[in-house]
């Protein structure tokens, strides 16, 4: 079953690579993408690799890499405020219509309250590269990561808002 389960997933993701990649770019450079030129992959490594100070206009546009390092005092925070969470009243009904229901709110955040592994959670985020660019005056957050395999399909993954990779 887990074999079919992964077949799933991978049809899944590649269909979405795809419509991601219809719905965002130009015929052109999609096929500019799927060339195989070291050239300008190496051009792109080397963007990717820059870093630069202060953001100001052409530079904002710049693929520049992101890094970040929480305290363990600043863990600590967020669990408290976590745990600190003031509970509304149990819904009236036995099932999900009116949202999700309490129980499992509180659940949840139990979870992220007292058991979540935060430092681990953090290494494997930071076992990959991340890189930060401006897209129309937002800026966008992302994992580069190449394939080990040689003339590879690169996919693109996405999630419902930019400020977060998770």
């Amino acid at each position: 079953m887990k074999e079919a389960d992964d077949r799933s997933r991978r049809r899944f993701l590649k269909a979405g690579s795809m419509l991601a990649l219809a719905a965002g770019f130009s015929p052109r450079t999609i096929a500019e993408a799927f060339t195989n030129s070291n050239s300008k992959i190496d051009q792109m490594e080397d963007i990717m690799t820059q870093t630069s100070a202060a953001q100001t206009g052409e530079q904002a546009t710049a693929i520049r890499p992101f890094h970040w390092k929480f305290s363990d005092a600043e863990v600590t925070d967020l669990r408290r405020r976590v745990n600190a969470t003031r509970w509304p009243e149990r819904e009236l009904v036995t099932d999900a219509s009116q949202g999700v229901q309490l129980a499992t709110m509180q659940k949840l955040a139990r979870y992220w309250g007292t058991d979540y592994d935060w430092r681990k959670g953090e290494a494997k985020l930071k076992a990959v590269p991340h890189f930060i660019t401006e897209i129309d005056g937002l800026d966008i957050h992302f994992i580069h990561v190449r394939s080990e395999h040689e003339n590879a399909l690169p996919m693109i993954v996405t999630h419902g808002w930019p400020g977060s990779v998770i």
